[in-house]
């Protein structure tokens, strides 16, 4: 072997093995036709997490149904539905996978994406460390505020569907704002204006899930 045949070996067996093993695990689907991930972001310790599914048409380092997984042994640490929308942020050595929500929040009601549910990834004493927390920067509904939602909910056998899932969720926020009255409204949404035609039975299980996965979060917290 000359010096040169030796440098070059000694270069490619230097390489980290993280370069050559991050791939998406067989048997999820992803948008890459060679199954490699969305998104790979690599940790102080040099370990590599990867987003492995679909870019939201949003864009934006957005993704739904989407895994993240680890490159070292391709296993599945969680998994997004195609009905959530989800921003990952990568910063001071944590990964942070941002749950987004269409909020009817903004003025006269009007929707804004902001981030709901926010799961942080990163490691501790070598291990890989999880927390979840929802945005309570979000603020909430004031008094006025839920006067007006339930006025809008009280019109809708007048104003027919047209206006049906805008006020599904500005009852979830409701909801959240802590309103009981709101929660009574939601968990009787569909068997009182159902059934849905395809288009807004996708819309109103994105509700839907979005309200049970809050219940579920504040039962446990």
């Amino acid at each position: 072997m000359n010096k040169l045949t030796a440098i070059l070996f000694l270069l490619i067996c230097s390489q980290p093995v993280w370069a050559q093993q991050c791939a998406c695990p067989t048997g999820i689907t992803v948008e890459s036709e060679e199954g490699t991930p969305n998104r790979v972001f690599r940790f102080a310790n040099g370990t590599e997490l990867a987003i492995c599914g679909y870019t939201s048409p949003d864009g934006d380092s957005s993704y739904n149904k989407f895994s993240l997984v680890s490159c070292s042994d391709h296993k599945i640490i969680e998994e997004w539905g195609v009905n959530e929308t989800s921003k990952a942020e990568f910063k001071n050595d944590a990964l942070y996978i941002n749950d987004m929500y269409a909020l009817p929040i903004g003025q006269s009601f009007s929707t804004i994406w902001r981030p709901f549910y926010i799961h942080k990834f990163y490691f501790k004493n070598g291990a890989l460390a999880r927390e979840v927390h929802y945005n309570k920067a979000l603020g909430k509904y004031t008094k006025q505020q839920l006067e007006a939602v339930f006025a809008e909910y009280k019109k809708l056998p007048e104003g027919g569907k047209q206006n049906l899932m805008h006020v599904a969720k500005m009852l979830f926020f409701a909801a959240y704002s802590g309103n009981k009255e709101a929660e009574g409204y939601l968990n009787n949404f569909e068997q009182k204006f159902g059934p849905f035609d395809s288009v807004t039975a996708e819309e109103w299980k994105t509700v839907n899930v979005g309200y049970i996965k809050w219940k579920n979060y504040m039962k446990g917290n």
